[in-house]
Formats: structure tokens, sequence, C-alpha cells
């Protein structure tokens, strides 16, 4: 009998299983693609400060829902067309923050607000801004644009996500004058030329305006007698001439003065002189009201 064996192959085949993908769960993104803050209800004044809030929505892109945080953090564009650039603050959540001076410069704990939780969902959570602008006497009038980019950074720095906003400031012309040098606080000021020498020229101790604006003015002058002094009890009048910055101007409502440009935040002073010619008068008290009018243009 034959004896043959039967060879019997096994093939082992071993299955690895697949590494599981990795699926992101926090991806934090801002909702929209870029946005624009309007400022026009702007009141020009002495130390005013003009607040405008306005809102940023920022959410969790990933599909799951997970524990998601970012860094918000606000730099000025480099590339902007600013060339005086805008002076404002910027507050969110009870915090003041630093805007950077360019897109990559590094943050700090001035300049960063950490968002704790982002939610899923295409309408995210809205964060409020408040902007806060200076518009005391120095501003100039017209329309000035500043370009920010606000960033989503994550832990190690790295920028998620970023949105363009744009400031756009509409500043309008304003102006504000005030005598110097007369005595009294509210809107009528009083000069006292003294007693009058009849027989000489009379000469006013010098005073003058101080104007502000946020543009090019004009300033006014407009007697309530026709450029003369008027008795208080009988008809009798002393004509006076009414000189600024060393020139007679006239006091019957014409441009007195047209300054091209604004003024800074000290404003101009134009001095002012009263002169009366030797004349021939009752003696008695004599007095006028002059209005002073600046307008911005």
């Amino acid at each position: 009998m034959n004896l043959r064996s039967s060879g019997l192959v096994a093939g082992l085949a071993l299955v690895l299983p697949c590494a599981a993908s990795a699926q992101t769960t926090c991806a934090p993104e801002f909702v929209e693609a870029a946005q624009t803050v309007f400022v026009q209800d702007i009141v020009v004044g002495r130390q005013d400060l003009t607040i405008e809030p306005f809102q940023v929505r920022i959410r969790n892109g990933a599909q799951e829902s997970a524990r998601c945080s970012a860094t918000i953090r606000v730099a000025r564009l480099s590339i902007s067309p600013s060339i005086n650039p805008l002076r404002f603050t910027l507050q969110s959540q009870g915090q003041a923050l630093e805007i950077l001076p360019r897109e990559t410069a590094p943050g700090s704990f001035r300049s960063d607000l950490r968002i704790a939780q982002l939610p899923t969902g295409r309408n995210g959570i809205s964060l409020p801004f408040q902007l806060g602008i200076p518009t005391g006497w120095g501003a100039q009038s017209g329309r000035q644009i500043e370009d920010l980019l606000i960033q989503l950074v994550d832990d190690a720095g790295q920028v998620l996500d970023s949105l363009p906003l744009t400031i756009q400031i509409i500043i309008p012309p304003a102006a504000e004058v005030r005598v110097v040098g007369a005595t009294g606080t509210d809107p009528v000021a009083r000069i006292d030329l003294g007693d009058l020498d009849p027989e000489q020229l009379n000469v006013s101790e010098r005073f003058g305006v101080r104007v502000w604006s946020t543009s090019a003015y004009t300033v006014r002058f407009e007697s309530e007698n026709g450029g003369a002094l008027v008795h208080s009890e009988v008809r009798g009048r002393i004509p006076y001439e009414l000189w600024m910055n060393q020139q007679r101007v006239s006091v019957a409502g014409a441009i007195a003065a047209q300054i091209p440009q604004g003024t800074n935040a000290l404003g101009d002073f134009h001095p002012l002189q009263v002169q009366v010619r030797p004349f021939n008068a009752r003696a008695g008290n004599y007095s006028d009201r002059v209005q002073v009018t600046v307008t911005a243009s």
C-alpha cells in the first residue's frame, strides 16, 4: 500500500482595521464675509464722544457640536487708504481692545478677547462691539474711512478666519464761537468802553472771538443800531468802527472774514477792537448790540 501525504496549504490573511478618519469638531469662523459700520449721527463739541454699537456673528463651522473656543483679535489693515488713522476705541464684553498696528502683529493680553463657547448652526452667536469716536474740536468734516481686520485665532496663535471690517465716519460741518476778554459767561458778553472823549480817537481794550470749526468758515457781525452807539433816553447816536485782525470790518451782516480751513482743538483767535472817532453828542449812556455769527461750510 502506497501512502501519500496530501499537502494542505493554508493561507492566513490578516485584516487590520483602518484608522478612523479624524473629524474636526472645532472650526471657528465668521458668519459674514465682510462688514461695514457707518457712523453718521455725530455731534461735534468740546470733549464729545460718539458711541456706535455694532455686532459680529461667529460660529463653530464643524458639523458636530462640541466645546469650541477661539480668541478675537483686531488690527489695522496695512493696505488701508487712510493717511491719518482715525482715533477711536473698541470695546467688547466690557473689555477695551487694543487695536494692533498691522494684521501680522502679535497679540497681547490687551488685544486678545477669549470666546469660550461657539455654537454650531448657520447663525452662530452675536458678539457685541462698541466703537467710541472722540468728536471734540479738532476733527475735520467729511467722510473718513478706516479698514480693520478682525481675526479668530487658536491657542497656538494660528489665524483660523478673518473678517474685513470697514469703518466709515461722516463728520458734519460744525462751528462754535466764544467772546474772549469780555465780561459775562452767558451768550451775551459785554464790552465797556468807559468814558468817551469827544475830541479824540477812543479805542477799546483788545478783546476777540475764538472760533472752533470742523471746516472752512465765515464770520459775520450785525449791529442792532447800524454801527452806532445809541443814547439810552434820547435819539443821540455816536458812530463807531469795529476792527478784526487789524482790519476794519462791516457790522451790517456782510462777511467779515472767510477762513479756508477748519481749526485745531484750540480753535482760531481773532482779535477785535472798537474805535470811536471824535464826535458831537449829548452826555449820557450809549450802547449797541452786535450779533456774531460763525458759519461752517
